[in-house]
């Protein structure tokens, strides 16, 4: 079957086609934006490749049962994702204000909900009585187990549980949804499928109990305990399958499905337009915010070995890295210099972790044996091979394709990893920063960083000073750009201040500095939940005011570092014993604005 211009999303589309009806229909929180970074676009791409009809209906007006039957009632099965986001992320700032934007709408899209993937949900099934819902993306993915909510301030059930949906699909999910997809075209069971969760009634023998949720409910240090079983059964080759307890039943999930290389080859094969559906362009010829910095940019491998507690990327795709063939990727950017808009320019190679391209593993029997919730913390894992000689050998051939005048890393390297070739380094600064290269130490404190699961400050230092060197060896004058996370469990005023007295030596505001929210699945929110650490000791989690200072001490707003340090000591060992706050943090500079 060719595959369509665009996949449709309206009734002209699909009489062009000639379809009478549709077999899979996909609805979507984000905007339709044909390319292999958007995630409803590279299912619906590989469905329609394996001759399924799909149709995808993006950010619907949920409150109107007919915004969901416009395209009729799908064959096979309603396909639900949140978003590339989780949708409170996307609708709320970390101190829980609703933003005032939307970078993956359009100007005329109806508003994203909150907790997309159950709203969504509880639409298709009122529009189409008895159709299999399947659920995926990174909001339902991040969700599949007991978690907690920032928004409500609670520990809330399986996103399964709450919405009854038929199974859940975790990670990539295009091989996963295309076997479903066969199973229920061929009227066979769904409920044995690798990369899927599912609402059961009984559990396979072997499989890992994890804490049930109404002992959650009553000790939520359990959530800790949780997140720590599944980190480690998420690690390289872990064949792992958990399951939780529920008054509603069994939340089941069965081991990852192993993503290949020539699986994301296959994907970027695909013809993907890159560009905004046209029907977004004749309302207002604006493009998707969202679409813009990824329109020319180079996905090379996914997973990502570091384990970060604030990060819900291994929870979603794994610890294991899955990289793209050189082939696969200069064919790709071949492709796109044949596009009569394409300027010459690459915004990013990369992934989640730019420079783990290409890594690969010793003796895959001692991955399968770990216990280790990282392969970078608390060191760098001796049965990694960290050359990154594979990613300098394709950034070399990359910039020797005809028509490619500049080619960036914007998506984030491992400054450690990246210290242990010199080579790399002084090849990043030649030719693929654009003045400014943006590293993440996230902080300086050394107990915070434990906490985080991020290297000493020392490190970046390092870091820094050898890409300034190379950078000055070319004759260039660049920067490195530090990106800094505030108000993260356990940071406390004295922390806060170590930090700001470290940008101050260093005459430096910073220009990233988000400040901490508990995204769901991982050990920071956890910890944040539970106000302990992974070791079950009391733990400093800093309240609003407090969060607020923080970030404005990073950016270069509070000058009284001295003066606020002394203050602090007590105010902290206070918290630790759970006493009430001093009256100095309700009197800091912040509160008094308000």
């Amino acid at each position: 079957m060719s595959h369509p211009p665009f996949l449709p999303m309206t009734r002209e589309e699909l009489d062009a086609l000639g379809w009478d009806t549709i077999d899979v229909l996909l609805i979507s929180g984000d905007d339709y934006f044909d390319s292999p970074t958007h995630g409803i676009a590279v299912i619906g791409r590989v469905l329609a490749g394996a001759g399924f009809r799909v149709a995808i209906i993006a950010r619907p007006d949920w409150t109107q049962p007919d915004s969901l039957t416009v395209l009729g009632r799908p064959r096979l099965f309603v396909g639900i994702g949140a978003g590339a986001v989780d949708s409170t992320l996307n609708n709320y700032t970390a101190d829980l204000a609703p933003r005032k934007t939307d970078v993956y709408a359009h100007v005329s899209s109806f508003r994203r909900p909150n907790f997309a993937t159950a709203v969504y949900c509880g639409a298709a099934k009122a529009a189409f009585p008895g159709i299999p819902i399947v659920l995926g993306g990174v909001e339902a993915s991040t969700r599949r187990f007991a978690y907690y909510d920032y928004l409500k301030k609670t520990v809330r059930r399986s996103v399964l549980v709450d919405t009854r949906a038929d199974i859940l699909v975790f990670g990539g999910g295009e091989r996963t949804v295309l076997d479903i997809a066969h199973r229920l075209s061929r009227n066979e069971s769904i409920m044995n499928i690798d990369g899927t969760a599912v609402l059961a009634r009984e559990t396979p023998p072997n499989a890992i109990p994890l804490p049930a949720y109404v002992d959650i409910l009553k000790r939520n240090e359990l959530l800790v305990r949780q997140t720590h079983l599944l980190e480690i059964g998420l690690g390289p080759y872990k064949r792992e399958t958990f399951y939780q307890q529920y008054e509603e039943g069994v939340v089941l999930c069965h081991p990852p499905r192993q993503t290949t290389p020539e699986d994301l080859d296959f994907v970027h094969s695909l013809p993907f337009q890159r560009t905004t559906h046209p029907s977004y362009l004749k309302k207002s010829n604006d493009e998707i915010p969202a679409s813009i910095p990824v329109r020319w940019s180079i996905v090379t491998q996914r997973g990502c070995p570091g384990g970060c507690s604030f990060c819900a990327l291994a929870y979603h795709q794994g610890r294991e890295v899955f990289s793209r063939s050189e082939a696969s990727i200069t064919g790709e950017i071949i492709r796109l210099g044949q596009q009569v808009d394409f300027v010459g320019t690459i915004t990013d190679v990369g992934g989640p972790t730019a420079n783990a391209y290409g890594l690969t593993y010793g003796d895959k029997g001692k991955c399968q044996q770990c216990e280790r919730v990282s392969c970078f913390y608390p060191r760098i894992c001796s049965n990694l091979n960290t050359s990154q000689q594979r990613f300098i050998d394709l950034l070399k051939t990359i910039r020797r394709l005809p028509g490619i005048k500049h080619v960036y890393i914007a998506s984030g390297i491992r400054h450690d990893l990246a210290l242990r070739n010199r080579a790399f380094i002084s090849l990043l600064a030649q030719s693929f920063t654009g003045g400014h290269l943006k590293a993440a130490p996230e902080h300086t404190d050394e107990a915070v960083l434990k906490l985080m699961r991020k290297p000493p400050i020392t490190t970046f230092e390092e870091f820094e000073k050898c890409f300034l060197e190379e950078s000055k060896k070319w004759g260039l004058t660049q920067y490195v750009v530090p990106y800094f996370i505030s108000g993260f469990p356990g940071c406390t005023q004295d922390a806060a201040n170590n930090s700001g007295a470290w940008l101050k030596r260093r005459n430096q505001r910073l220009q990233q500095v988000q400040n901490f929210i508990p995204l769901p699945g991982t050990m920071a929110a956890a910890m944040y939940a539970a106000g302990k650490n992974e070791s079950g000791q009391p733990l400093y989690i800093p309240d609003a005011t407090e969060r607020r200072r923080q970030k404005s001490l990073l950016v270069g707003k509070l000058k009284d570092i001295r003066v606020r340090k002394k203050r602090s000591n007590r105010r902290t060992e206070a918290e630790a014993l759970g006493k009430r706050p001093a009256r100095s943090d309700s009197r800091s500079p912040v509160a008094r604005k308000r």
